[in-house]
């Protein structure tokens, strides 16, 4: 419950009085009544309100009474009346109603009026003749400056294209000049129209009005698109100035953004896109001086304001259009636009608007500048290092793309930068090697001349057409020349100018020079191929010094459709790949089962999946792949790499030649063989490998050879189990593993055990699937027992020792012969038990139960107490 203290209950009651009076009709009480408490409390808002609405209907009384001049005094004494609107609904409508009933008080209201309906009704100019006149005179209340505003700005709107300079000016300043509600749709109207006017009028600074205007009077629609009754977009006011402004010096543009204290970096945004579209059209027109100027004037065009939509557009522009000839231009443009202004959009794919898909902007923008490089000189390049830091972000982005390090490598090199680019260079060696030019970049980072040629000649290697390696021949015969190997040196020169002369390519003007520092050697005479098998090793060694072998087993050999014999290598755990024979001539006699080492690199690839939710994130998955770099024989024996397993022979195929093997973990494998070597029930010994087939993992087996039983059987499963039934008849008996395991049966003539029932056992077994042929489309799990020994280790989970009440329990309640079974408590108590231990009547009983399966248990011995 809320308090009042004593003045404010009172406070109340007279303000509530005064309302009730006024509701009355009893004004001059209600009047009376507010000003003898007024007189005590001038600060009492409320009693303030209530007086202030008496008041205005006081007003409004001597008006109707014809007694205007009390009517202007009531008007002039509410005039002096404060009231604070801010947050107060109730005291906004009463400061508008005291200024509504000041201009109904005024001499020339009816002038006004008049002047306010013939606008409305069409006649603006008659209108703005009337209230003209009365601002002239100085006969105009400030309560008819918003009517006399409109007035003005639907007089320069009709007539804005007839009036002149002089005569728009008079009517702006006229405007400026009066005191209407700022800011609002009508003076955001004006300065729409004084930007109008600026097209008709050269010498109209459209700044200098704004400065008189106030942009602090700029409101949130002002920089906001609208949309037409037709749905067509309605570019906002600011959009309008900004496109306009733009053909401004850009002096005058930086003053104009100057004055703005509000949303400024939102106009830069619209002036900069309105500077995308001047350039646009400038390129349309066919590219010249002009528009280069225009790209460098954009560069001046606040170059410290924020990453923008429109700062990307530009670059995009650039992009496209800086091409062929004019290329080199973009290396230079590129870094004064700054790419630390690069957005995140600017780094993922675009899309067209039929789906077409486009490599991200900053991508196209880094190949463009490197590219540019080759049309530049020292000087105009400068320092590198903001390109290479730059492709340092991409990699951080992409880092599976190989182009992208390599071109971070070649800027490196072309930086003098020779260590860094060497780093680079080896990895891509070990994902690339099968790139001819790598190795031949790879050469320019080293200045030993004997690693340069290496490289060179592992480059030559790779590469059989003799179109793209004529300069990488002849910077090996340089490389030669200076390591005195002369007559190796005029091999490559030899080759070089004899391709070169039968395509009709411009040989190289140093060729000759080089031949007279060979001294007329006699070429090698196996034309350079020691040379090469030498040096390959050392260029491989070289790149590949920090990758230690890995031994791998030869699984499979075959031709592939080019008739190429592949072979797939594994470790039997988590590395398979597959190798040309021909790129490793060292396998040319190897087989399978053979062990080899390798020097591997591995590639991991992050492959983005989308979400199944199509509101979730994307999902990430890595795939690795294992690239063969260089081959070595191993010491090691056939197979012997792999791991050993074992398994346990359950049935053969005669007629198809297959072994049907369990292994230890209950996993059944195929066998195809030639010859039958192994027999139903032998143990095995094998080794093991995992190996794609159609994108799907599959394990084999191999090198399968028969062992003992006492090798082979600890490696399978074993558990301790419990008899729950024995059946001599059948010559049988049936053992369970645990509350959610399964239970399986032993026959006589599998095992010299003959247990009792509650008796443990251990077991080593494999599990067998075979279809439940109650149910189709399941199978059901049966217990293999490879061996059963006694022990005396238990499994508790299986026996249980209870102690209750036995009850007795009749199929037929009428008949009290020999009862039918019992329980004890929830346990089920079998006849032949009651007849065993001879009891016929309840009982209170020690007992021994089994676990029966299906969480069922059952007693097999009884003791009475």
């Amino acid at each position: 419950m809320v308090k009042f203290s004593y003045q404010n209950d009172y406070s109340l009651r007279i303000s509530t009085e005064i309302y009730a009076l006024r509701r009355g009709g009893l004004l001059d009480d209600a009047r009376q009544l507010a000003e003898d408490y007024l007189q005590k409390d001038r600060t009492d808002i409320d009693v303030l309100k209530a007086y202030a609405w008496t008041l205005i209907d006081i007003c409004k009384r001597e008006q109707q009474k014809g007694n205007i001049v009390d009517a202007r005094k009531i008007s002039d004494l509410l005039s002096r009346m404060h009231f604070d609107t801010q947050f107060d609904e109730f005291a906004t409508t009463l400061v508008r109603k005291i200024q509504a009933l000041r201009l109904t008080v005024d001499p020339f209201y009816t002038q006004i009026q008049e002047a306010k309906e013939l606008s409305q009704n069409g006649n603006n100019d008659k209108a703005w003749e009337i209230l003209t006149r009365l601002s002239v005179d100085g006969n105009l209340p400030e309560e008819a400056h918003e009517s006399y505003g409109w007035i003005i700005y639907r007089y320069l709107r009709d007539h804005l294209t007839r009036l002149n300079s002089v005569q728009v000016r008079k009517q702006l300043r006229d405007y400026i000049n009066l005191q209407n509600e700022r800011p609002s749709i009508l003076h955001s109207q004006i300065l729409n129209l004084a930007l109008n006017y600026s097209k008709l009028d050269n010498n109209f600074k459209l700044v200098s009005f704004l400065r008189l205007w106030d942009p602090d009077n700029l409101r949130t629609e002002d920089f906001n698109d609208s949309r037409g009754n037709d749905g067509k977009t309605i570019p906002s006011l600011m959009s309008r100035i900004a496109k306009v402004l733009v053909d401004y010096p850009l002096r005058e543009i930086k003053e104009f953004v100057e004055l703005l204290h509000r949303e400024k970096d939102v106009f830069i945004e619209l002036l900069k896109t309105q500077f995308f579209w001047k350039l646009y059209r400038s390129a349309d027109d066919g590219l010249s001086s002009s528009m280069w100027d225009l790209f460098n004037q954009y560069l001046e065009f606040f170059p410290e304001s924020s990453a923008s939509l429109a700062h990307s557009k530009v670059l995009g522009l650039a992009e496209r259009i800086m091409k062929e000839g004019n290329a080199w231009r973009f290396y230079d443009f590129f870094k004064k636009w700054n790419p630390q202004k690069l957005r995140t959009a600017d780094w993922q794919e675009e899309t067209g608007d039929n789906g077409e898909i486009y490599k991200p902007l900053a991508m196209k923008s880094l190949k463009k500048a490197k590219e540019a490089l080759e049309n530049l000189s020292e000087e105009q390049i400068g320092d590198l290092q903001w390109l290479i830091d730059l492709y340092g972000m991409a990699i951080e982005k992409f880092p599976e793309d190989d182009w992208i390090f390599r071109s971070k490598a070649l800027l490196h090199l072309r930086a003098g930068q020779q260590a860094e680019a060497k780093d680079i260079y080896k990895r891509l060696c070990q994902k690339m090697g099968e790139k001819y030019y790598i190795w031949s970049e790879f050469a320019d980072c080293c200045e030993d001349v004997d690693v340069k040629i290496a490289f060179l000649c592992k480059a030559i290697s790779l590469e059989k057409n003799e179109d793209f390696i004529g300069k990488i021949r002849l910077e090996l015969a340089r490389q030669l020349i200076k390591s005195k190997k002369y007559a190796n040196a005029v091999v490559e020169l030899g080759q070089y100018k004899k391709h070169y002369a039968e395509k009709g390519w411009r040989i190289d003007s140093k060729i000759d020079a080089l031949f007279e520092q060979c001294l007329s050697t006699t070429p090698a005479p196996d034309n350079n191929k020691a040379l090469y098998v030498e040096n390959i090793s050392i260029a491989e060694a070289y790149a590949y010094e920090d990758i230690p072998f890995t031994e791998v087993v030869l699984v499979d050999k075959w031709k592939n459709e080019n008739g190429k014999t592949m072979m797939a290598f594994v470790d039997g755990e988590t590395i398979e790949f597959v190798a040309n024979k021909k790129r490793f001539p060292i396998l040319k006699d190897s087989h399978k089962g053979q062990v080899w080492k390798f020097q591997l690199y591995k590639d991991e690839i992050i492959r983005t999946i989308p979400n199944e939710i199509s509101w979730g994130p994307p999902k990430t998955e890595t795939i690795i792949k294992y690239i063969p770099l260089a081959a070595a024989p191993s010491e090691t024996t056939d197979w012997s790499s792999l791991p050993i397993q074992y398994g346990y022979v359950q049935h053969i195929n005669i007629e198809k030649k297959v072994y049907h093997i369990y292994s230890t973990d209950s996993t059944l494998f195929f066998e195809h063989y030639e010859q039958q070597e192994l027999s139903k029930g032998d143990f095995v010994k094998l080794r093991q490998y995992k190996k794609k087939v159609k994108e799907e993992s599959k394990t084999f087996l191999c090198n399968v050879q028969k062992c003992t039983e006492d090798e082979a059987i600890e490696k399978f499963k074993c558990r301790i189990v419990a008899v729950d039934d024995v059946n001599n008849l059948r010559q049988l008996f049936h053992f369970v593993l645990g509350p959610k395991l399964i239970s399986g049966i032993l026959h006589y003539n599998k095992t010299e055990l003959r247990p009792s029932v509650g008796d443990f056992i251990k077991i080593h077994y494999f599990v067998r699937k075979i279809d439940d042929k109650k149910n189709l489309d399941k199978q059901k799990k049966v217990i293999e027992v490879l061996k059963a020994e006694s022990t005396n280790e238990i499994n508790s989970s299986l026996i249980k020792n209870i102690t209750g009440y036995l009850e007795l329990k009749y199929k037929d309640m009428y008949d009290e012969g020999d009862p039918d079974f019992a329980f004890i408590g929830d346990y089920y108590v079998h006849k032949t038990i009651l007849e065993k231990y001879d009891i016929n009547s309840n009982c209170q009983v020690n007992a021994k139960a089994i676990y029966a399966g299906d969480g069922k248990w059952k007693v097999y011995e009884i003791e009475k107490q």
